[in-house]
């Protein structure tokens, strides 16, 4: 192979690579990103609705994966904290949220919880 033939070679391996190995790279979610997930409970925290719903639950089960290292969870659990004052949320029903949804967090979901522990 000459020289050009090896570098475009190993270029498109480069490319490849790239691609194949974006899809395992996981992506912190953002503050932002969380609290449109979570749009869905609010009816149920700020006790408008009884239960929550199917896309309520969604939100939980998706930010509770996403969230895997210890890192992304303190940036979600302030993040949280800090809009849950904003709209009224009613503490209760937050800690509700995982049992009624079936979703296993290794946070407990409470408005005084220290997130930097």
């Amino acid at each position: 192979m000459s020289c050009g033939s090896w570098f475009l070679w190993i270029l498109g391996l480069g490319i490849i690579l790239a691609m194949v190995g974006s899809r395992y790279v996981h992506a912190a979610i953002s503050c932002q990103d969380a609290l449109v997930a979570l749009l869905p409970w609010k009816p149920f925290v700020t006790g408008g609705s009884p239960s929550p719903s199917a896309p309520c639950c969604e939100g939980v089960s998706k930010l509770n994966s996403e969230a895997s290292t210890t890192e992304e969870r303190r940036e979600l659990c302030r993040c949280l904290k800090d809009a849950a004052h904003g709209i009224g949320v009613i503490p209760e029903r937050a800690k509700e949220l995982p049992q009624k949804c079936g979703v296993n967090i290794s946070v407990p979901i409470d408005p005084n919880i220290n997130c930097d522990t």
